[in-house]
């Protein structure tokens, strides 16, 4: 399953910001580094703090993330350049990633610093980029103490580190709603509160509203929102895992009692019954006639608009229609997070382990100007004191702290981060794209303000406190059951895959894209049974069993090699 990465600093994204993480594929030689023997600068002190003042120095830092240019002066940017003499010039993706990598790739002409998000093997594979662990041990005592932990998880087949991933878990784990069934707030509000935890359960509660409801605003109401827009459709694909009682693993579910896997895309008591629910829900009206042509803007607008009342959906997909929501003031048209399974019988298994996206990450390159200065410059911005002040900022000034120690925002500096342009100008909304920590720093408080509980619950409105108080809970979380630990291999979706993996991987990708609209529109069970049973063809003469067996073969290891 595509997702962000799973530990976030800008956003409670998931939060994590998220996309279907390939882990860096393994090659048979490595890029020497021999820029890497002799440092041009002084060490970092332990602490990450720089032992002296140095000579000045730009990097360049090449970001797989569309977004806004970062300005050449920000807030927080022109106070670590004054402290480490290091100014980084960024680069965010415009146009197709492809694109941009094979101009770089065919020229070798690379940007010092490079985060290729899903597409870093595609670097790995060119040696385009320079083993980190030696730089690390030698140079970057933050950074080996916030990732020796997984220092093995995050080796390549070849042994070689060549991505540092953004958020290691550190301290106290976070907690946050990823995939959910999404229900809007008023609907629950409305039905009284009701105890929500079946699929058919969901599905009556919005046909429910959307007959007393047919038009929200003058529009017609969409009881249930499905997007399949290119990659995005696993919100279609992948949903059933979790009425099933998985994790978000995409593809497989996997026992981690027994490490035995399952391939529940073609399982009748699994896939088949939930497009045979959605066949029927679309054949009464419940689902959007235009789910399956539509765009991710188009998706995007349609929530943002207040008439869907529900959908699948992984958190950081959907931020932007929250946001939207948010600023038209339709509080109660936000969405709130379901729990849901096939039956009462079955445990949800909803919320990710603590995990980071292996293969992501800061990456330095083979043409970079000075690798130790970058690595020790990566070393300080992972130092308790710089994540402090690139996730909270200036003491005062962007957080103050209790007399107990705890961080807090004042509603003013709350408001102020709310307005993008203020966003942009303090940060640069680029610094979560260094390497860093996840969860809570020694003192208790958390890294990331999204996830600090003062903050949440001052995030939340008085129609959540409401729904919260009705099911005897604090946060949106607490209505989880908690990860499970036994998962030591999860996500499956991180696993390295060998080529022969990887076709399979695409040709399933297209079949998917094909079969189960067909089966979801059809408009009569004769109609869909066709369909099922072509798409079970389909997908058998594809090489499923080898796919399962070198998958089952590295959950193996994970579980076994993994602490």
């Amino acid at each position: 399953m595509k997702k962000r990465k799973a530990l976030t600093t800008l956003t409670a994204v998931s939060l994590s910001i998220a996309m279907l993480a390939l882990s860096a594929c393994g090659t048979d030689t490595a890029p020497a580094a021999t820029q890497t023997d002799q440092p041009k600068s002084t060490d970092t002190k332990a602490t990450g703090q720089p032992a002296t003042k140095k000579d000045p120095v730009t990097f360049t830092y090449f970001l797989n993330a569309p977004g806004d240019n970062v300005p050449e002066h920000t807030k927080l940017g022109d106070i670590i350049t004054e402290k480490t003499g290091v100014t980084i010039k960024y680069e965010r993706l415009v146009g197709e990633i492809e694109q941009k990598l094979g101009v770089m790739i065919a020229g070798g002409d690379y940007p010092d610093l490079i985060y290729g998000g899903d597409k870093m093997f595609k670097l790995v594979d060119a040696k385009a980029l320079i083993p980190l662990e030696d730089l690390i041990e030698k140079h970057a005592p933050n950074l080996k103490k916030i990732y020796g932990p997984y220092w093995d998880r995050i080796k390549a087949a070849d042994g070689h580190i060549y991505a540092l991933p953004y958020a290691a878990p550190t301290g106290k784990p976070n907690k946050w709603v990823n995939a959910a069934f999404w229900v809007q707030k008023q609907v629950l509000k409305e039905a009284g509160y009701p105890k929500i935890t079946t699929f058919d359960q969901y599905t009556a509660l919005l046909r429910d509203y959307a007959k007393k409801h047919p038009k929200i605003d003058g529009a017609d109401t969409i009881p249930f929102e499905i997007l399949t827009y290119d990659w995005r459709n696993f919100t279609l694909t992948t949903a059933m895992q979790f009425l099933a009682g998985g994790p978000n693993d995409s593809r497989a579910m996997v026992n981690p009692e027994t490490n035995q896997l399952t391939f529940y895309q073609t399982d009748e008591n699994i896939t088949k019954k939930y497009y045979s629910k959605l066949n029927d829900m679309y054949n009464e009206g419940m689902i959007d006639k235009e789910a399956f042509v539509m765009n991710y803007d188009q998706y995007l607008a349609k929530l943002s608009s207040g008439r869907v009342l529900g959908m699948f959906d992984q958190s950081w997909q959907f931020q932007d229609a929250t946001a939207a929501l948010k600023q038209q003031g339709k509080l109660d048209q936000m969405y709130a997070p379901l729990q849901l399974t096939f039956d009462e019988s079955i445990k949800g298994d909803y919320l990710d382990t603590p995990m980071m996206n292996y293969g992501f990450g800061f990456g330095i390159s083979v043409t970079c100007k000075d690798p130790v200065r970058a690595i020790q410059f990566a070393d300080f911005m992972a130092s308790d004191e710089m994540q402090i002040l690139k996730n909270w900022g200036v003491k005062d000034q962007d957080y103050k702290v209790d007399d107990k120690g705890r961080f807090y925002r004042t509603q003013e500096q709350r408001d102020f981060f709310k307005v993008k342009e203020n966003s942009k100008n303090w940060s640069g909304e680029v610094l979560y794209f260094w390497p860093g920590s996840a969860g809570t720093l020694p003192d208790g408080n958390n890294y990331d303000p999204g996830f600090q509980p003062e903050e949440i619950a001052a995030g939340y409105t008085e129609t959540d406190k409401a729904i919260l108080k009705s099911y005897g809970a604090m946060t949106y979380e607490d209505l989880f059951n908690p990860p499970n630990l036994k998962r030591k291999y999860f996500p499956i979706w991180s696993i390295e895959l060998s080529d022969k993996a990887k076709v399979f991987d695409q040709k399933l990708n297209d079949i998917n894209k094909k079969y189960p609209p067909q089966m979801v529109v059809a408009k009569s069970k004769a109609d869909f049974d066709k369909s099922w049973n072509d798409y079970v063809g389909a997908v058998n003469k594809l090489d499923v069993a080898g796919w399962m067996d070198e998958l089952t073969t590295k959950v193996k290891e994970r579980q076994e090699k993994w602490k």
